[in-house]
């Protein structure tokens, strides 16, 4: 990044210095592109990249074969989640600069987040041309292989990062996504957490907060997964997801009372999540409101009503008010939607001349 050093003379004459206030300082009009780049990277650097890349593209203009100011406008565009636009100004940096690797490299990013798989395959094997052994790139290479199911070969190239360089925070982070996904939750919980550690906890996505409370609730953790999903309120108050499986880690723990708490936020940001309306049922038929349990879990069938886990549940607080008719219906009904639990229950319960 070039920088415009400005060395002011002291004149030892006062008439000198006087005549000179009315001249122009012509210093910042000899590079005009260079003076839009250096003002573009400051507003980038401030997270303005809207700002940004109004400035990158004067530079452009001014300086057209200006292959740095292409790149960074791309990376703004990358940022503002504009994939096709990252790409265009990626292609010029390149047109500019054939053998720019890390222009190659990011190209290849945007095609893949741009869902472009096969140009996305393609860059990436022409900048590991350039430099096979980056870290970032392997990393790159390792979410394409897993999204087209090599599974195997995407752990392979996680675990040589890491091998070569143990604290490289994409790598622990992308290889705890890939264990969530592999369903290796304990695994993951790790990897992920020693993702964020190294990563100082700093531009970290929703998405794998999300999954690494998911994790802790899969492996039975329901107080750590209740302390991730405070981080997700925190980081977005509106996080609809986050309140309504708070809730339901804190059913597990049988903290009823909150668990509404969370699930009515929940319903206010969603009124039509028949999910939010399945926990709170479940939620207040642990505190035995039976009455008002049932009507959440009519409105959550309301809407959607091929949901077996409303059944399951609503035929819970049926058999708990001594409605086994009732129960037994709604099991058979989950059993027919496909519920994993229905017919064990319907073995236990609904038996007999009774039903």
């Amino acid at each position: 990044m070039s920088r415009v050093i400005c060395i002011v003379f002291f004149c030892l004459f006062t008439g000198n210095l006087f005549s000179q206030k009315d001249k122009k300082d012509t210093a910042r009009t000899l590079d005009p592109a260079a003076d839009f780049y250096k003002a573009a990277v400051k507003l980038q650097d401030s997270m303005r990249y809207k700002e940004a890349i109004k400035l990158y593209e004067k530079a452009a203009k001014k300086r057209k074969n200006f292959a740095e100011a292409y790149n960074n406008m791309a990376f703004c565009y990358l940022e503002l989640k504009d994939f096709a636009n990252a790409q265009k100004n990626l292609e010029l940096s390149i047109q500019y600069q054939p053998d720019n690797f890390n222009g190659i490299k990011y190209l290849g990013r945007a095609c893949f987040l741009n869902k472009k798989y096969p140009e996305a395959k393609k860059h990436y094997d022409e900048a590991q041309q350039l430099d096979a052994t980056d870290p970032e790139l392997l990393c790159f290479v390792a979410e394409l292989r897993s999204l087209g199911q090599d599974d195997k070969g995407a752990l392979e190239l996680y675990n040589s990062v890491i091998l070569e360089k143990e604290n490289y925070a994409l790598a622990w982070l992308n290889r705890g996504l890939l264990k969530y996904k592999m369903k290796q939750f304990s695994y993951a919980i790790k990897d992920m957490e020693q993702g964020l550690k190294f990563y100082k906890y700093q531009g970290i996505a929703d998405d794998v907060y999300e999954k690494l409370a998911q994790a802790k609730f899969e492996t039975g953790d329901f107080k750590g997964a209740i302390k991730v999903f405070d981080t997700l309120v925190k980081r977005n108050p509106k996080n609809e997801f986050a309140y309504t499986y708070r809730g339901a880690s804190k059913i597990e723990t049988s903290d009823f009372s909150s668990a509404i708490s969370d699930l009515e936020e929940a319903i206010k940001i969603n009124p039509k999540s028949y999910i939010a309306y399945n926990f709170r049922g479940t939620a207040k038929g642990g505190l035995k409101n039976n009455i008002e349990a049932l009507k959440d879990f009519d409105h959550s069938i309301k809407l959607k009503f091929d949901y077996p886990s409303a059944y399951v549940n609503r035929a819970a607080v049926k058999m708990a008010s001594k409605d086994r008719k009732g129960a037994c219906e709604d099991l058979n009904k989950a059993d027919q939607l496909g519920s994993s639990v229905a017919y064990k229950l319907i073995q236990q319960y609904c038996g007999g001349p009774d039903y």
